[in-house]
């Protein structure tokens, strides 16, 4: 399953790089998924250092944190990241989960393509998909309302 969502930022591509691996949700949610078990994203860090094919990636929510291997690293246009493993409760059934963000200038802002991949345990497919389109895509757009809040004040 894909879940793919764009949206505009008022930052510049080199000015919204470094919140793909370096920011901290400060929004409170307004979807209620999030009240209903989706967990919600809290940070993302690069805790080993610097960013590069194959660093570790975090993202931190209030239920746990999602470890990832970077897979593509090209500043400021385009990050592509894996799952390796998760302490969140969707481990028993989700096989493989990756994202790939896109940074395109937008007039003086960027237009972001976040796209999510998710593939889950056959026996739970059926079930499983649409509950965690509508958790992923609340996730991104949660997630894209806090960067454009935090966009710098000219």
């Amino acid at each position: 399953m894909m879940v793919r969502t764009r949206w505009s930022v008022p930052q510049s591509p080199s000015q919204m790089w470094p919140a793909l691996c370096d920011s901290r949700v400060e929004l409170t949610p307004r979807c209620p998924v999030f009240y209903l078990g989706t967990p919600r994203p809290q940070e993302c860090r690069l805790p080993a250092g610097p960013g590069e094919v194959g660093a570790t990636r975090q993202c931190v929510s209030e239920q746990g944190v999602i470890r990832q291997r970077i897979d593509v690293w090209e500043p400021p246009a385009r990050l592509a990241f894996h799952m390796e493993e998760t302490d969140l409760c969707f481990d028993r059934f989700v096989d493989r989960l990756g994202d790939t963000f896109e940074l395109v200038p937008e007039g003086a802002g960027t237009r972001v393509t976040r796209t999510t991949t998710v593939s889950v345990r056959n026996r739970f497919a059926a079930v499983l998909y649409p509950a965690l389109w509508v958790g992923l895509k609340s996730v991104h757009r949660f997630v894209f309302r806090n960067w454009q809040r935090q966009a710098p004040s000219s």
